[in-house]
């Protein structure tokens, strides 16, 4: 894995230091997880008091999309890694070798 495939982005506010390496954190986690050579993408907007994340998933076996909104960034956080880990064990179980 390189670092380049996977990009994190924030509009309308800027996260703690705790708050950006938990989400490097799991992203990477979350891209270990992705199929062979896929590129990541996360985007968090705060637009009224709302967080909105956006994770994105390329890859050549196929893309993977999850969004989330909260008040709360670990609730985010919480919401997109169950939408796109059921997404990616879906991915997994219908793979074939």
């Amino acid at each position: 894995m390189l670092s380049e495939d996977v990009k994190i982005k924030f509009s309308g506010f800027e996260p703690s230091h705790d708050v950006r390496s938990s989400l490097y954190y799991l992203l990477n986690r979350l891209h270990l997880k992705s199929p062979h050579q896929s590129f990541l993408s996360a985007t968090f907007t705060l637009t009224n008091g709302i967080i909105e994340g956006v994770i994105k998933i390329s890859s050549g076996t196929g893309n993977f999309v999850a969004k989330a909104s909260d008040v709360q960034m670990s609730q985010v956080g919480e919401k997109l890694m169950d939408k796109i880990g059921g997404q990616l064990d879906k991915w997994k179980s219908l793979r074939c070798f």
